[in-house]
C-alpha cells in the first residue's frame, strides 16, 4: 500500500494536468509559476533529467505539430500553457516512477496507452485538435510514447535517479 504522500501527488498531479487543459489561456500564468515551482522543489540532483524530459516531450508534440498531425488550440506551436504542463509532468514523473520500479515492458505498455488516452481526453476538452484520422493520430502518439515513456524513465531505471 502507498502512502498517503504518494496518492495525493499523483491525485494533485492528475487535478493539474485536467486544471491546464481545461483552463489553458486562462490559467497559464498559474500553470507556468506552478511548473516552476514543481521544478524548484525538485531535487537539485534530478532537475537536468527533469529539463531533459520537459524538453523531449516538448520536441515530441512539435513534431505532430510541425508533421500537420495535431494542433493545440488551433496553433502549429506548442502553446505556453502545454509547455507549462510539460515541465509539472517531467517533474512528476521521474518521481513517479522512482516510486513505482517499473520495468521495459510496462512502461512501454504504459506509455503506449496512457499518452494516447491523455491527448483523448484533451481533445474532448478542445485544447487539442486532429488534422488527419483519429485512427492514424492515436496510433502515432501510441507509437510515440510507448517509446517517449522508456526513454524519459531511463535516469530511474538505471539507478542514475532515486
Amino acid at each position: 500500500m502507498r502512502s498517503p504522500r504518494f496518492w495525493l501527488l499523483t491525485i494533485g498531479f492528475d487535478l493539474w494536468w485536467t486544471l491546464a487543459v481545461w483552463g489553458r489561456e486562462r490559467v497559464e500564468i498559474l500553470l507556468v509559476i506552478g511548473a516552476l515551482l514543481m521544478l524548484f522543489l525538485t531535487p537539485a540532483t534530478r532537475r537536468k533529467w527533469v529539463l531533459l524530459a520537459c524538453l523531449l516531450g516538448v520536441a515530441m508534440d512539435s513534431l505532430w505539430c510541425a508533421l500537420d498531425v495535431l494542433s493545440f488550440d488551433n496553433s502549429r506551436q506548442v502553446p505556453l500553457w502545454m509547455l507549462a504542463l510539460w515541465l509539472s509532468f517531467s517533474a512528476w514523473w521521474l518521481w513517479f516512477c522512482a516510486q513505482l520500479s517499473l520495468r521495459w515492458p510496462w512502461l512501454v505498455l504504459l506509455g503506449a496507452i496512457s499518452g494516447p488516452l491523455a491527448y483523448f481526453f484533451g481533445m474532448h476538452l478542445d485544447a487539442m485538435q486532429l488534422h488527419t484520422s483519429a485512427v492514424a493520430v492515436f496510433a502515432l502518439l501510441s507509437l510515440g510514447w510507448a517509446c517517449f515513456l522508456p526513454l524519459i524513465s531511463l535516469p530511474v531505471i538505471l539507478r542514475i535517479l532515486r
